[in-house]
């Protein structure tokens, strides 16, 4: 019997030019039968999400990133994620079937799924592609291995098993909180916490979403892995990369390209802040200068 695996398989071993592949839950088994379905020499691009509580549950794995990189096909990451797109050229596949082998009917028991052929040119999907990439961030070595790490480490914990949409981090996401070495504290329910300060904090926590029960090394990793996926935060780390630094002009531009209302986000505010987030979150990685509205990647000794 046919199942939509095969379809879909056919759909993306037809591509003579480009494929894209999009779905928030994806697993390698059956990831690595559509990238054999492949041609090599294909243009292939991945946008799948990588919530900690979807890791947790098991519904999607770090593995994929590996199996992306070994054919050379970047693969992007969008915490609001949900839809379940194929393209080959100018066909695609739309519906409610993630990348798993019990989704594409390749597993029994299998799920009651649907996949609809839709021409690639239809106004909605084209609209729906041109957004796509808009708030997504490029998945990286580094983010993998923190995440691989903090779920080692959540596997031991007691049984405590966050729902999957508990997570609600925005993709145009700016830090509000100016004191993050207070987060935890606030987390554990502590009230002596400046009240003005609480409001933005409570928002801060409510979006990143750590489980309960975490005990301080374990929050300061989940915070560090989430907010690293955020466009905000992994371009201005792509910038440090390349330029050495982030001013408040260049930070006013990034901003304003993913979305952020600069006149309610003074950029020099959010740059302050973000001085601190990571400082507090990533400190092996980034310092801050004396200057206040630039950062610097910190030498490794």
């Amino acid at each position: 019997m046919k199942t939509l695996g095969d379809d879909l398989t056919s759909l993306l071993s037809d591509a003579q030019d480009n494929v894209l592949i999009v779905a928030p839950f994806i697993r390698s088994e059956a990831f690595s039968r559509l990238l054999n379905s492949i041609p090599v020499d294909i243009e292939t691009t991945v946008v799948t999400r990588w919530r900690l509580a979807d890791l947790l549950a098991g519904t999607s794995d770090l593995g994929i990133y590996d199996l992306a990189k070994s054919r050379a096909i970047p693969l992007y990451l969008r915490y609001d994620l949900h839809a379940k797109f194929f393209a080959a050229d100018n066909m695609c596949l739309i519906g409610s079937a993630n990348v798993t082998l019990t989704a594409l009917g390749w597993k029994t028991p299998t799920n009651l799924e649907l996949l609809i052929p839709v021409a690639r040119s239809t106004d909605h999907i084209v609209k729906f592609e041109e957004t796509l990439l808009t708030g997504a961030v490029r998945a990286t070595e580094e983010q993998r291995n923190r995440l691989e790490a903090l779920l080692e480490k959540l596997h031991k914990l007691p049984s405590v098993m966050p729902e999957t949409d508990m997570q609600v981090l925005s993709p145009n996401w700016v830090p509000l909180t100016r004191n993050p070495e207070e987060l935890y504290l606030m987390y554990r329910g502590n009230d002596d916490i400046n009240r003005s300060a609480q409001q933005a904090m409570q928002n801060d926590l409510t979006q990143i979403g750590v489980i309960p029960g975490m005990d301080e090394e374990g929050f300061r990793a989940w915070v560090a892995a989430t907010i690293m996926q955020t466009p905000l935060v992994s371009q201005v780390i792509q910038l440090i990369n390349n330029e050495g630094q982030v001013t408040e002009d260049m930070l006013r531009n990034l901003l304003t390209k993913i979305g952020v209302n600069v006149e309610q986000h003074k950029p020099r505010n959010v740059l302050e802040t973000l001085e601190r987030w990571l400082t507090y979150f990533l400190p092996t990685q980034y310092q801050t200068t004396q200057d206040s509205i630039k950062l610097i990647k910190a030498k490794k000794i």
